[in-house]
């Protein structure tokens, strides 16, 4: 029997596999090394790029400004291609031949960056993360923004990172490529209609934490116009079911245009991030908290019980609070962070919504102390969010 006819759902089944449907993850053999070859490195890279860079030629990151797990043989750059176009180097031998499916990108001024389709071969060995930005109208705009990238899992916890692969709208099941698991159950999904995504994960266990992020690849320009839509998604759902590998954490995903309200081109791609209790970097120096913040409707300040926030890495975050100031307005303030921070690497996923958040460091001096907005097509609007922080001490390169 062809292993995809295991993922296959009748119309019946899919109208309940947005909740709390049965379902079946691939087991499929994990990749494994050549014989006698070393395990790949695990690869975790974070940088935040100014976006004023000049036009047309390559700058360099600051060290303080970016963070790999694994030796770079030159520092990250960034090329600034033309208003709101950027790409961004990561050059190193062990980056080559990463996979492609744990990429993130957040702006952290108004408006929504997204990356451009995957991550393409650069012009040393390495990775080139092409950036797309634009202004709360849906315009081209030069903007700040953070890029998170994992593959082949985590240092410390557990990581599963997955893709949908190219392909129009379909109600069929099929295998996210690409994709790293660390087992052998395999990541599924469906894109019944446009704008709309049910995932299958393999389940992870423990009592640490879950986050998820969500983040779309910028969709191919409209014919008509050639507008590239400001595509944001959110996760709108999630169930815990059995699955022939295993549990499965099954999650429903949202995506719309950012300035018409409407839902994302079919086809569009996504990348989702789902983990407990991991610091991806697994440096020392490196402080990371991966959250949960609630769904708050009043001006009122909540701590988060000690395992909304998790980090059993060298660098502990203790308590997190979120203060609401007004509709989609936040503050969230992680204890314990070292003020000598070499950058902050942020990114937010609305929970239960469709909402665009942004998160920012006002304050260098007080790196901890996070502000949130959330906002949908027409203002501000209040949702439940998922936060994922990493700073590093401007001491450790």
């Amino acid at each position: 029997m062809h292993f995809f006819s295991r993922l296959r759902r009748s119309p019946a089944h899919l109208a309940v596999a947005a909740s709390v449907a049965a379902s079946a993850l691939v087991s499929l053999p994990a990749p494994a090394a050549a014989a006698g070859s070393p395990a790949p490195p695990r690869v975790s890279v974070f940088a935040v790029v100014a976006g004023n860079e000049p036009a047309g030629t390559y700058t360099d990151l600051s060290s303080p400004a970016f963070h790999s797990s694994v030796p770079l043989d030159m520092p990250a750059h960034v090329r600034h291609d033309a208003t709101g176009r950027y790409s961004v180097f990561f050059s190193g031998p062990d980056l080559g031949t990463a996979p492609t499916a744990g990429l993130h990108v957040r702006a952290m001024t108004d408006g929504n960056c997204m990356p451009f389709d995957g991550i393409t071969p650069s012009r040393h060995p390495g990775l080139q993360i092409d950036v797309a930005c634009f202004d709360s109208a849906g315009r081209p705009a030069d903007r700040r923004f953070t890029i998170a990238y994992n593959a082949r899992g985590a240092a410390h916890g557990a990581l599963v990172t997955a893709a949908t692969a190219p392909g129009a709208v379909s109600s069929d099941w099929r295998v996210a490529e690409p994709q790293n698991t660390g087992s052998a159950a395999r990541v599924a999904y469906t894109h019944p209609s446009p704008g709309q995504y049910i995932v299958d994960l393999p389940y992870l266990p423990g009592t640490a934490p879950e986050s998820f992020a969500v983040t779309a690849l910028a969709p191919i320009a409209e014919a008509a116009t050639g507008r590239i839509p400001d595509v944001v998604c959110g996760m709108t759902g999630r169930a815990l079911i059995p699955g022939d590998a295993g549990p499965v954490r099954q999650i429903s995903v949202t995506c719309r245009d950012a300035v018409t309200g409407g839902m994302a081109p079919g086809g569009t791609r996504i990348h989702v991030g789902y983990t407990r209790g991991v610091n991806l970097a697994g440096a020392s120096g490196v402080g990371e908290a991966y959250l949960t913040a609630p769904w708050i409707s009043t001006n009122s300040r909540v701590v988060l019980p000690g395992s909304a926030a998790h980090d059993p890495g060298p660098v502990t975050t203790g308590a997190v609070a979120v203060q609401r100031h007004a509709t989609g307005q936040y503050t969230v303030d992680i204890a314990n962070q070292e003020p000598d921070i070499g950058y902050a690497s942020l990114v937010a996923t609305a929970n239960g919504s469709t909402a665009l958040c942004r998160a920012w460091v006002p304050d260098p001096d007080r790196p901890g102390h996070l502000s949130v907005v959330c906002r949908n097509q027409t203002g501000p609007m209040d949702t439940s969010f998922h936060l994922h922080f990493v700073s590093k001490k401007g001491s450790v390169y």
